[in-house]
């Protein structure tokens, strides 16, 4: 009887024991079984480095409304009503899709997303949460953008807009003084009114005198085409210099001068005016670039980069990136690719 009751605990505590040791795998079996957390994950607009991500993802869901692409899950949405009806704007609890372009000197507030076949004409102080246009946007004074927009063609801000998050577009992006900006992308961004796509190129670099890191004071050769310098640096005005610098300091780069090659300081950083350096520039502090000035490659600082009238950073064929904490720019500069500012950035009167 006592064998027949130490038996019985034993398989008991063994089918105790299983039983603890099972029960976390069942909702993984369950899972396997019947499956239900299927979709997509959504992603937020502040952990994607994509600019562009949101627009392409609502013209696919667009597409996929209308038929002309493959089902993405998300194609509920409502239709801007017809023109000359009224459209209760602030009512929308769906998405937006307007079958045609819109062009009104009136504000258009807009809570939901809206989806444009053509272009986006809207009065001053419009608001949009996202808004896609398969053609151009142009948006009064004092807009706002409060997640993202893009223009197949241009998107135009007039003065005082706010962009805070994400702008885009397949042809250029035009900001007017006194707007805001983060995190921008386009062949072409201008800043300011009246712009060209392209200004006059600067002095011919065979009429600069040839210069060597070489014979600057303390510089250190890394290799035939590197030098260091430890402390500050100026490098004269009207000189050409072939291969990259780093210097521990701040590098000064006078007026008229080229730097073929790629350029680092800590301490700080300025491109004078009508200088040029084709290549990258990076520095742990302020990026000075003055008036007239042409940065070729990226322009990256930690802390904050100012640009100048008529700067102008990147080629048409050859886009690049400007980012930093904090980035002024004044009116009348042309970038060419993307403007990042990781806190804030703006437009200045020049």
């Amino acid at each position: 009887m006592m064998m027949t009751e130490s038996l019985f605990t034993y398989v008991a505590f063994v089918v105790v024991c299983l039983l603890l040791l099972t029960l976390p795998f069942v909702p993984a079996v369950r899972e396997w079984l019947k499956p239900t957390d299927v979709d997509a994950l959504p992603v937020s607009a502040n952990y994607t480095n994509d600019i562009d991500h949101f627009a392409r993802r609502l013209h696919a869901d667009v597409s996929a409304k209308l038929g002309l692409g493959t089902s993405t899950g998300y194609e509920e949405f409502d239709y801007v009503a017809d023109v000359g009806e009224s459209m209760a704007w602030d009512k929308a609890d769906k998405r937006l899709i307007a079958r045609d372009g819109i062009d009104t000197g009136d504000a258009i507030r807009c809570a939901q997303p809206l989806y444009v076949s053509g272009d986006m004409q809207a009065g001053e102080k419009s608001s949009f949460t996202a808004l896609y246009a398969t053609g151009n946007i142009s948006l009064g004074d004092g807009s706002e953008i409060h997640d993202w927009a893009h223009a197949d063609g241009i998107v135009r801000l007039a003065k005082n807009a706010i962009a805070i998050r994400r702008l885009s577009a397949g042809v250029a992006i035009e900001l007017e003084k006194e707007s805001w900006f983060e995190r921008m992308h386009a062949p072409t961004l201008r800043f300011g009114a009246g712009l060209p796509e392209r200004f006059l190129p600067l002095q011919d670099d065979s009429e600069k005198t040839p210069g060597s890191y070489a014979d600057l004071p303390d510089a250190i050769e890394q290799t035939p085409l590197l030098f260091l310098i430890r402390g500050d640096c100026a490098l004269p005005a009207g000189t050409i210099y072939r291969g990259s610098l780093v210097v521990t300091g701040f590098l000064t780069i006078g007026a008229g001068t080229t730097v073929v090659g790629d350029i680092k300081a800590r301490e700080g950083l300025s491109i004078g005016n009508g200088a040029s350096v084709q290549g990258a520039v990076t520095c742990e502090k302020r990026v000075y670039v003055f008036r007239n000035a042409r940065a070729l490659g990226p322009v990256v600082s930690e802390t904050d980069i100012l640009i100048g009238t008529h700067a102008v950073v990147g080629l048409p064929d050859a886009h690049t990136t400007v980012s930093a904490g904090n980035i002024i720019i004044e009116e009348g500069v042309l970038v060419h690719g993307t403007v990042w500012a990781h806190e804030i950035g703006m437009v200045k009167a020049a």
